[in-house]
């Protein structure tokens, strides 16, 4: 099992380390190589520090609290003749002076060298103020892959993602890995906690994979409100409210609520015995340690060893 940290979702204020609470280093999970970086012949640039560029930079959905950042491999700063291997649901590690943390790329260039990375900024937190400050053509320092998620298409098995807020983006190659392989039988539940549906980040995609029979997908909104009298003197929607409903598009379930064991149990009731179940916890620490409470209390066994915090 990965050890817990909050990638993405923020910062800390300590300096000494990354600053995550590991119980140990996220960075003793080095994974042997791809077979794709294998079959290439070319050493992984990012295995050692190495300098990246800032390509482009944008608020996510107007949000100036959470960037969007697009970095490509400097080139000149070291050999050219390289890849960039970063495989699903692992992270690289973002060194500023003394300062390191983890994040976890949500896309990848393996020959172009490039990542892109959503980072959620946190008041005061010292690596937040470096990200929000940074200019197009900024060079920082990146090492890695860190991680121990290997997903095996030849093993079919029921793969239970949860994700929290801007922790959806890295769990997006995590889903395209499966989706993308038309030989892995594997089945993907994707559970998706945010605040409301202004919250949701790469809807459109979760949309997109809702098309192939292998996936669903569920979001929990339990601030989510409209405009009318009756939920704006509750607080929230209800279930049945006819603007939620108006708001969902095809093949979109939500529910206004928190997640909790009994949905859990309600998303793993179909599942066929013969699926290995794997979980995929994707938030901050908090998130992380509330969510495999929950997965302890469910009626369905899952092997400590087959919980993954991303």
């Amino acid at each position: 099992m990965e050890p817990s940290h909050s990638s993405d979702q923020g910062d800390s204020l300590e300096s000494e380390c990354c600053g995550n609470g590991c119980a140990n280093c996220i960075l003793d999970n080095k994974p042997k190589p791809s077979r794709r970086a294998q079959l290439s012949g070319q050493p992984n640039v990012i295995l050692d520090y190495a300098d990246f560029r800032l390509v482009h930079k944008e608020a996510l959905m107007g949000d100036d609290k959470v960037l969007l950042l697009h970095f490509a491999y400097a080139v000149g700063s070291d050999k050219d003749d390289c890849i960039l291997d970063i495989p699903p649901g692992h992270h690289v590690m973002l060194r500023i002076g003394s300062l390191l943390r983890p994040y976890s790329p949500f896309w990848t260039d393996f020959v172009r060298k490039e990542f892109k990375i959503l980072v959620k900024l946190v008041l005061d937190g010292p690596m937040s103020q470096h990200l929000a400050d940074l200019h197009i053509d900024d060079v920082l320092q990146f090492r890695g892959p860190i991680g121990s998620y290997l997903h095996d298409a030849k093993i079919a098995k029921y793969i239970i993602i949860i994700a929290q807020g801007v922790a959806t983006a890295p769990t997006i190659p995590l889903v395209e890995e499966v989706l993308d392989n038309e030989d892995d039988m594997s089945r993907i539940c994707h559970i998706v906690c945010a605040r409301d549906m202004n919250h949701v980040y790469f809807r459109d995609r979760l949309l997109e994979f809702a098309t192939y029979w292998n996936y669903q997908s569920c979001l929990y909104l339990p601030h989510q409100q409209c405009d009318t009298i009756v939920c704006q003197e509750k607080g929230h929607c209800s279930q049945d409210c006819d603007e939620l409903r108006k708001s969902l598009r095809y093949r979109e379930r939500a529910k206004i609520q928190r997640f909790d064991v009994h949905q859990l149990d309600v998303h793993v009731s179909s599942i066929n015995k013969e699926l290995l179940p794997i979980i995929i916890i994707a938030g901050d620490s908090s998130f992380q340690q509330s969510i495999k409470k929950i997965v302890a209390a469910a009626e369905f066994p899952v092997f400590e060893e087959n919980i993954y915090l991303l």
